[in-house]
């Protein structure tokens, strides 16, 4: 019964997550772009910023293509240490930022993952790995913010996002 209750509690956060993520991107593919995930050709992408502390608190899926905005959300995110991390350094005339938020998770074991980018036709396609704990698991009892940032070649082009979800013990 506790292992059917455990699945039970992982696929409604699975659900709940999906959706979730879903909502935010904001963004859809054209379509133009229905040849599936996998085609387009892969973007080279360097990672700026990963961890699992940050002063966003919620779940956002956002793309800066100019310094401002990024230093907005730097001080967002920067917020949550003491002293604030320096801002990293972004030539936004040559790149943009792509900046992904779980949000505040009650619990470590949480984890937002940037797998793979793909430059299709009309548009880029960013794919993300949520991972979760599994009910049961030995996670931190730590609140944990997990975030990450990449940098990636500039395009004025649509930002599409896809996710899979893991449910497991980290």
């Amino acid at each position: 019964m506790l292992a059917r209750e455990s699945v039970k509690h992982g696929l409604v956060i699975l659900v709940g997550l999906m959706w979730l993520l879903l909502s935010l991107s904001g963004c859809v593919a054209d379509d133009d772009d229905d040849g599936g995930e996998e085609s387009g050709d892969r973007v080279a992408f360097s990672l700026l910023r990963s961890g699992q502390a940050s002063g966003v608190d919620d779940e956002r899926l956002t793309v800066m293509r100019e310094q401002a905005a990024f230093a907005d959300l730097w001080q967002e995110h920067a917020a949550a240490f003491s002293p604030p991390p320096i801002q990293p350094e972004v030539d936004f005339s040559q790149d943009m930022v792509v900046a992904v938020f779980l949000g505040r998770r009650a619990t470590g074991g949480h984890s937002l993952t940037v797998t793979e980018i793909r430059e299709r036709s009309a548009s880029f396609l960013v794919k993300l790995r949520a991972t979760l704990p599994e009910e049961g698991c030995t996670v931190s009892d730590n609140p944990s913010q997990p975030y990450q940032m990449v940098v990636v070649p500039r395009s004025t082009k649509v930002v599409a996002f896809s996710f899979e979800v893991q449910v497991g013990c980290p």
